[in-house]
């Protein structure tokens, strides 16, 4: 909201100095504005005097001192300044903050949302896990990674829609009949001498070949029907068990679109023939290749093998070209950081089904490592040491975990510290967060043991808020609005989890300093409007990273 406000002065500005002779009538440059990282340096700065000074041949000084002579305040500005080597630093008034915080109590928090999406329709598929076993820890990060940009996206703009694409055909389905298989056979008394390494090994097989007889299955007479029947079989219960998991992680998906449904439509064959008639596929020793070179600095690439066998590749360019038919504009992918070699050819998939490659978003998902004792904790499933999704929810709870996977950069490696997660105390991040909201409640619950009319709060004179920690706390809630339009932009969402940790710092630090119940009931209904709008802001950010808002904690 302020950050148009100061572009229009800077827009001013310039048509000033056109007018002028200063500035060229045909040149014309957007204004770049951004938050200071050093509060002393201004509420908003600009560098256009920079993107000026190669056009001007001056310096980026020069441009920001006659940019600054020709600039109205705008009846939102105590001061404007330059700074550095040519910066300009534009001071807020107080009374330009608290009629924002005014706005905001009018017309409700959702006066934050930025419409960044304008209604573009957005697929994100994440997870995507193979049915062949339980998620793990890295699983677990792609989904909170997923589901909290979906939520983002929603607020901002976007029609989003949330897909698993389920592997269900191939070669890991039919070793995972087979793994099953042993252990039927295991369990019908017949010894197995040597269990194969590449089998799935996970006690889970087990478990299902057991479910086989409890629940009536029919075996055929043959190893080769038994694997296939038991390949479904199997396959279909670890599903149940990856979506049964999913949905107490708190992540729910519109579809769960299987990669055997393109083969029953044939979509998989028509891609490969519409490639083929475009000339971007070709036959080489008795197999079919991409021409990914034509698009992409990257070698070309298989799509059916000599022996007729369709690579994941094939089935994963018939899976795109069916979302954009589905009239999808966007396309989110989040794949594994060990994927990243994968992006090249799909891109150029895209522009050889004639769609813009820009269009597929690829975020990749770095490795989680768990700590506990400050030691990281091994790789198996022994007692005491955690690698599945549904241990570390069950060790730490559902908010901790969606909340630390989402503590740095999606890309970035991660460790998540059991001990710490599991700490009733402002050491641990999630709780230091959900502990300002009850902190908040709290609050309420006491003005309204004294006779405080809550409801009368909302005519509060937010005039009264000139402290400056209180004005310090309505930057911090009025920036919501820019912290969401930057996560839907770039596609970060650990920016909500490093803004409420920022946030709520700035309330304890308030609350430590100031009272807030007085004697002055104008004062105390300012600082009551304060909070509640603060609460709201909290509550909604914690609302999108899918964590609880305790009112007593």
């Amino acid at each position: 909201m302020l950050r148009k406000k100061i572009a229009a002065i800077i827009e001013g500005a310039l048509d000033q100095c056109r007018a002028e002779g200063t500035i060229p009538h045909d040149l014309h440059i957007s204004p770049f504005i951004e938050i200071p990282r050093e509060e002393g340096n201004g509420d908003y700065s600009s560098n256009i005097a920079f993107s000026l000074a190669p056009k001007l041949r001056k310096s980026p000084q020069e441009i920001a001192g006659i940019l600054i002579r020709t600039m109205t305040l705008g009846g939102i500005c105590e001061k404007i300044e330059p700074a550095g080597k040519g910066f300009i630093n534009f001071y807020i008034k107080d009374r330009t903050w608290q009629d924002d915080l005014r706005l905001v109590c009018d017309q409700g928090i959702s006066v934050l949302y930025p419409d960044a999406g304008m209604g573009k329709k957005v697929l994100i598929e994440f997870v995507s896990s193979n049915p062949t076993g339980p998620l793990h820890i890295g699983h677990g990060r792609g989904a909170a990674v997923g589901d909290v940009l979906a939520h983002i996206l929603n607020r901002t703009g976007y029609h989003v829609v949330r897909e698993y694409y389920v592997n269900d055909a191939g070669r890991q389905i039919e070793t995972l009949g087979e793994s099953t298989y042993l252990r039927w056979k295991e369990l019908q008394g017949e010894k197995i001498d040597e269990y194969p390494k590449h089998l799935y090994q996970g006690e889970y097989v087990r478990d299902i070949a057991a479910l086989l007889a409890e629940k009536g299955i029919k075996i055929p007479e043959t190893e080769g029907e038994s694997v296939k029947v038991m390949s479904v079989f199997a396959s279909d219960e670890v599903m149940k068990g990856i979506v049964a998991d999913l949905e107490a992680f708190g992540v729910h998906f519109d579809n769960y679109f299987r990669e055997t449904s393109l083969f029953d439509r044939n979509a998989v064959n028509e891609t490969l023939e519409f490639l083929k008639k475009k000339d971007y596929a070709y036959e080489k020793d008795e197999a079919l290749w991409f021409r990914t070179s034509l698009f992409e600095k990257d070698e070309d690439r298989v799509l059916v093998k000599s022996d007729g066998e369709k690579t994941y590749f094939a089935s994963d360019i018939a899976y795109h070209r069916d979302k954009f038919y589905r009239g999808f504009d966007i396309l989110i992918d989040l794949w594994g950081s060990d994927h990243h070699g994968y992006i090249p050819r799909m891109k150029a998939s895209i522009e050889a089904l004639g769609k813009d490659k820009d269009a597929l978003k690829v975020l990749l998902i770095q490795f989680v490592t768990l700590l506990k004792d400050g030691k990281p904790v091994g790789m198996s499933t022994r007692s005491g040491e955690f690698t599945t999704l549904r241990e570390v929810m069950d060790e730490v709870g559902r908010d901790a975990a969606r909340f630390f996977f989402l503590m740095r950069k999606c890309d970035a490696h991660l460790e998540f510290d059991l001990d710490l997660a599991k700490k009733t105390s402002n050491e641990n991040p999630v709780y230091y967060v959900q502990y300002a909201h009850a902190r908040i409640e709290s609050i309420f619950r006491v003005a309204g043991e004294n006779g405080f009319d809550m409801e009368s709060v909302k005519n509060a004179d937010v005039s009264l808020l000139s402290v400056k920690e209180e004005i310090s706390l309505i930057k911090g809630i009025l920036q919501f609005y820019a912290v969401l339009d930057g996560s839907a932009r770039s596609f970060e969402p650990h920016r909500i989890t490093f803004y409420l940790l920022e946030l709520v710092g700035k309330f304890h630090s308030y609350y430590n300093k100031t009272r807030v119940l007085v004697d002055d009931a104008g004062i105390t209904s300012a600082r009551l409007l304060l909070l509640r709008i603060l609460q709201e802001v909290i509550r909604d950010g914690l609302q999108i990273l899918g964590v609880s808002a305790p009112d007593k904690m």
